[in-house]
Formats: structure tokens, sequence, C-alpha cells
């Protein structure tokens, strides 16, 4: 699906970040064989019961999100972007379809295309090569009067039901690991997004500010 907004190159992680995403894609390399993948995505703290910590994007537009650490085996939640409300603990400000505009604040406004079926390629990260995703585009655009900071609005999510779809980045999708930049007013910003799930799979998108997970607004077919 057409995307209706140009998507402006995002912040990618810094130096310290990307030694750390070596690390940590090195370790996932040696897990492979075994199916586990690596966590390893720009996101802030855990706020649900059995998710690792992460942590937040900085506030400020040189700073971009850090590495997570990864997944322990047998958790029942994905490391990463795990602060979502997967459950009735929080509160859905609004829904709406595929392509409609939500507003998220005062600010901001959000639309979310897609999805759009892919394959992960050879070099994913939080997935193993040839798994099926779902990319989605995430546009927000600033209807103040001031610059508002849009990263911690770069950690959305997406549910089956209320079980989460770990986030895949994966350069060969279109999908790196980077999160939004500071919107001026009247402007509007991109970021892909991709979920693991089967081509098939309902899945609903849900949009918060990371340091209120509390809230959302979710966005379905």
């Amino acid at each position: 699906m057409a995307v209706p907004f140009p998507s402006p190159p995002g912040r990618r992680l810094g130096p310290v970040c990307a030694a750390l995403l070596v690390v940590v894609l090195a370790g996932c390399a040696e897990e492979q064989g075994a199916g586990t993948t690596a966590a390893s995505s720009a996101s802030p703290p855990a706020a649900t019961a059995g998710s690792t910590a992460g942590s937040t994007a900085g506030s400020s537009p040189a700073e971009t999100g850090s590495a997570a650490p990864e997944t322990p085996r047998g958790s029942p939640v994905p490391s990463g972007n795990d602060v979502a409300p997967y459950d009735d603990t929080s509160t859905r400000d609004a829904a709406g379809s595929f392509g409609t505009v939500q507003r998220l604040d005062a600010s901001l406004e959000a639309v979310v295309q897609g999805p759009r079926p892919g394959t992960t390629g050879e070099r994913p990260v939080r997935a193993a090569p040839g798994t099926p995703v779902q990319v989605f585009t995430l546009t927000l655009t600033n209807t103040g009067g001031t610059p508002v900071d849009a990263v911690p609005w770069s950690f959305p999510v997406a549910v089956d039901g209320e079980e989460p779809a770990i986030p895949v980045f994966d350069d060969s999708l279109g999908v790196p690991m980077e999160t939004f930049p500071t919107i001026a007013p009247g402007d509007s910003a991109s970021l892909e997004v991709a979920f693991s799930a089967e081509h098939d799979a309902d899945l609903a998108v849900r949009v918060f500010d990371s340091t209120t997970p509390d809230h959302y607004v979710e966005f379905t077919d």
C-alpha cells in the first residue's frame, strides 16, 4: 500500500550502540541453529511481567535507542520494545483502521499503513533468515506550533489477540533500527516497522508514548 508521506531518514544507532549490536548479532549467529533469536532493538524499559528491561531512546536529536539484552530461553514475552499494553491493564484511548488518521496527543497525529507481507533476508535482527513478517509504515504529523521530539513514539507493538508479535529489523526489507526524529510544526516523519507473524495473521498495531505506556491508540483492519 502506498505511503501517504515521504519517509525521511530516521536516526540510526550511534557508534556505541552499533558496537553493542555487533556483539548481540554475534551471539545470534551462534544460536540460529537452535532457533534462538537475538534481542537487539532500540527500546524503552519493560513494563510488563516477564519482560526484559531495555533502555529508553534519548530525548535529544543526536540520541537514539540502545541495544536490548538477549531474550532468555522460555521467556513468555520477547525483550526489546516490551513496554506495550498487552492486556487490559492499559487504556485504549482510540481505535481506527489502517490508513486512517488518529490523534495521539495535542500535537501529534498518526496513521499506520499496512500490513505488507514479507520474508526476512540473510541478516535480520531478532528473527531467523526466512521468517515470515508483516511490515507497517507508521507516520506522525506535528499539528502543533512547536517542534516535537518524537523518539518516545518510535516503539509501536503488534498483537495477535493479546499475544505480542516480536519486532524484527532487516535492512533488506527496508526496516532498519531507527527512531523518529524531532518533527517541526506542520511536518511529518515515517518509520518502517516489522513484526514476526504469518502473512494471514490478524495483527493490531498499538502506538504509544514509551514514557507513559499505560495509554495507547490501536490500528486494525
